[in-house]
């Protein structure tokens, strides 16, 4: 069973002076070409608090800290 590496990243956007949002993205195979997973429906006052809360949402696309974002090939089996 081979595990594909998700390449995931967090930035954060700002729509409007003092209203800050995360965004994740994940690239695809051609990798100048990344799509949106996620938009923070909150605003924050500032960069760091969304920062930190995009990087929680991340966190949620994640089963083991220690490995990252890793997601099983659908052509893998474990058949013998």
């Amino acid at each position: 069973m081979a595990d594909l590496y998700r390449r995931l990243a967090v930035f954060v956007d700002r729509p409007s002076p003092g209203n800050f949002v995360w965004v994740l993205i994940e690239s695809t195979d051609d990798p100048a070409v990344w799509l949106d997973l996620e938009t923070g429906e909150e605003g924050f006052d500032n960069w760091r608090e969304a920062y930190d809360a995009g990087n929680e949402a991340l966190m949620a696309y994640v089963d083991d800290e220690l490995a990252g974002p890793v997601e099983t090939s659908p052509d893998d089996t474990d058949a013998d």
